[in-house]
């Protein structure tokens, strides 16, 4: 019987499972699974082989962080006027912008109600062609605290608790938290929000589930509670003292550490907004942007160092920021001080076992044949992640836009 399926023979290929890539290798897909990763001649003969000459083949990349509700137009939580049904295509919609940018998985980290659990399973039904989708559903959040507008306002250690076998119930793929203030009006990112008994009830139900918790931290003491209460992760990661002050809370970074909890820093946030800033507005708030930017990418670079493992996430539909920004945000990781194998490894097999989302993320045989194929080499050149050539997800090619 001759073989099924197709190698794609590119110049190199990226594996995800170090930090290296590697010329004359070629990947065989068959069906939604990767065959073989191999040299040309140990595969079968008569295997049809699609030549990508100066491409690099990687895992199909991970944005870690998005919000596929919101517009990414600068709009406010509180603005979230749509009615659901309206917010569940356009999550679709966002998570396919994604795909066609080479992200094959998007973790939304917050949406309102049932939204984006509705695209999730519209994509999964064949519906839509986009990214794959894992959600948090509403993020778990004190009444009237950051993203309160998306449904998840809770209490008290048995409210918090019921809130989380409520999700489960409903089918999330994991918790996600508020762990301080952040840009929804009447909250201050310098402030922890659920005290330290509240978040390790979440944490110690979401594991009783088998659901991962991820925590959005603003402030060392958040920072503090997450690690103490055993969560797998924090979002953000910057140290809001007072205002737009940030000052560096070295206890905080040494037992997120000792603890293992990783971070996305989603640091192209404030990149995008100082872009948008024109000479019409006010010197002085390009000025606050550009000190909190500075501060952003030193908080990263201080964790990095201290040995926290970095994810990449990008915080799309937040603020300014588009669904096709992850080769941005890895590119800043450099300037964290990833290597550049390091970065591509943070939004692919990295990002994959921090997650806990089994057979994606890495290149090898009996893994799902999410890949992505871009023009030039991405640890020589970064920016080569911008010039997509060709996405499959699923072990199907995307029909990508023409020029």
């Amino acid at each position: 019987m001759p073989p099924t399926g197709v190698a794609y023979l590119p110049d190199r290929v990226f594996t995800g499972a170090a930090d290296r890539s590697e010329e004359g290798l070629a990947v065989w897909v068959e069906g939604d699974r990767v065959r073989d990763v191999a040299r040309p001649d140990a595969l079968p003969a008569d295997l049809p082989v699609r030549r990508l000459a100066g491409a690099t083949i990687l895992p199909g990349m991970i944005d870690a962080h998005a919000h596929l509700d919101l517009p990414g137009s600068g709009g406010r939580f509180e603005a979230l006027d749509e009615d659901d049904e309206t917010l569940s295509v356009g999550a679709a919609s966002h998570a396919r912008t994604a795909l066609l940018a080479g992200v094959t998985t998007v973790r939304d980290c917050g949406s309102r109600a049932r939204t984006v659990l509705g695209a999730r399973r519209a994509v999964e039904l064949g519906w839509f062609e986009a990214a794959t989708i894992r959600s948090a559903g509403a993020p778990l959040t004190v009444p009237r605290g950051h993203t309160w507008p998306m449904g998840g306002e809770t209490e008290g250690v048995e409210g918090c608790r019921r809130t989380v076998r409520a999700h489960h119930a409903a089918g999330v793929d994991f918790i996600k938290v508020i762990g301080s203030g952040g840009g929804t009006t009447g909250t201050h990112s310098w402030q922890p929000s659920f005290g330290q008994d509240e978040l390790s009830a979440i944490v110690d139900e979401a594991h009783r589930l088998g659901l991962r918790v991820t925590v959005h931290c603003l402030c060392g003491e958040a920072m503090r509670r997450a690690a103490r209460a055993g969560a797998d992760q924090i979002e953000h990661g910057q140290f809001y003292v007072e205002g737009d002050d940030l000052v560096l809370d070295p206890s905080a970074i040494d037992e997120l550490a000792r603890a293992g909890v990783a971070l996305t820093p989603t640091l192209v946030v404030s990149r995008a907004q100082i872009e948008r800033l024109t000479d019409a507005d006010d010197p002085a708030d390009r000025a606050r942007w550009q000190r909190m930017a500075d501060g952003w990418l030193e908080s990263a670079a201080a964790m990095h160092r201290a040995g926290v493992t970095i994810v990449a996430g990008t915080d799309s539909g937040w603020r300014y920021v588009g669904f096709a920004t992850l080769a941005r945000e890895i590119a800043i990781l450099r300037e964290v001080g990833l290597h550049a194998g390091e970065s591509l490894r943070a939004a692919t097999s990295t990002a994959a076992r921090v997650m806990g989302f089994d057979g994606i993320g890495t290149l090898a045989a009996g893994w799902q044949a999410d890949l992505v194929a871009v023009d030039g080499d991405p640890l020589a050149d970064v920016r080569a992640l911008e010039r997509v050539r060709m996405v499959v997800r699923r072990g199907r090619e995307v029909a990508l836009p023409t020029a």
